[in-house]
């Protein structure tokens, strides 16, 4: 039911875009010829019954495909597919396992040990990655970057409406945070409120805590694949004060949760 009320509402806010936007790379001719396709996230079935409902918002996915080898048709169709796709990669990075280096999803695998999987969410600043390499869509030009950035900001805000999480990390890095505190301004009138650092923890550059529309809690850090000593540190502190948070709400001790490194 969550997962056709996200459809639906998916649907309408692409009602009215430039089908080369949502085609296969062929389609997307000119400027529009380094999109990836639309990231549309999805979530588990057992979603409106999880206990802790954590966004976790990173900041693209590099070559993101959802038509594979199909046609593009419409966008319902399209909409489905992207759905399905960001379904069966979510599952399959939950049950991966950790590798040499660090990566997002080690991220949101220690998220999951603490909060559990049903109430995971898995969503992007942009909706749209772009380049060579499919990295950020800030440099797709002009043309191409303003139409991305309204979609994503509809997308989340649409996802925000209909998930109600309790929590949200905001993982999605240095460059894009201009366009996080554009989407979600701070300050007399902002979204963004109670704002909190724990500089004897953390350096508040790669830690700062705050209330969305108050009342989501909210932890801003470093992408998860960063690997600078305060950056291992941020993530592990909000690990930490997750845990602490998601204990309180069962009325258990922290002590009995084990939190996992993010390291």
């Amino acid at each position: 039911m969550t997962n056709e009320r996200l459809k639906n509402a998916y649907c309408e806010i692409l009602k009215d875009i430039d089908p080369r936007y949502l085609g296969k790379p062929e389609m997307r001719p000119g400027g529009l010829s380094g999109l990836s396709g639309l990231f549309l996230s999805s979530v588990s079935e057992n979603y409106s019954g999880a206990q802790n409902k954590v966004m976790i918002i990173g900041c693209e996915t590099r070559g993101w495909e959802p038509l594979g080898k199909s046609e593009f048709e419409t966008t319902d169709a399209y909409v489905k597919s992207a759905m399905n796709t960001h379904n069966n990669f979510f599952k399959k990075e939950l049950l991966g396992k950790k590798g040499r280096g660090l990566s997002f999803h080690d991220f949101t695998r220690a998220v999951e040990k603490i909060a559990g999987k049903d109430g995971l969410i898995y969503s992007n600043l942009f909706c749209f990655s772009w380049g060579k390499k499919k990295g950020s869509p800030i440099k797709s030009g002009d043309d191409v970057f303003p139409v991305v950035k309204e979609f994503s900001r509809k997308i989340l805000n649409a996802q925000l409406e209909i998930l109600k999480p309790d929590y949200i990390v905001f993982a999605n890095g240095i460059a894009s945070a201009p366009y996080r505190r554009e989407f979600f301004p701070h300050g007399e009138g902002g979204r963004c409120t109670n704002p909190k650092s724990y500089p004897e923890r953390v350096a508040v550059e790669y830690f700062w805590e705050f209330m969305l529309d108050e009342k989501i809690k909210c932890f801003r850090i470093h992408h998860p694949s960063a690997r600078s000593l305060n950056a291992v540190k941020g993530r592990n502190f909000t690990l930490e004060l997750l845990a602490d948070a998601v204990s309180a709400k069962a009325g258990v001790g922290a002590t009995e949760l084990h939190v996992p490194l993010a390291s």
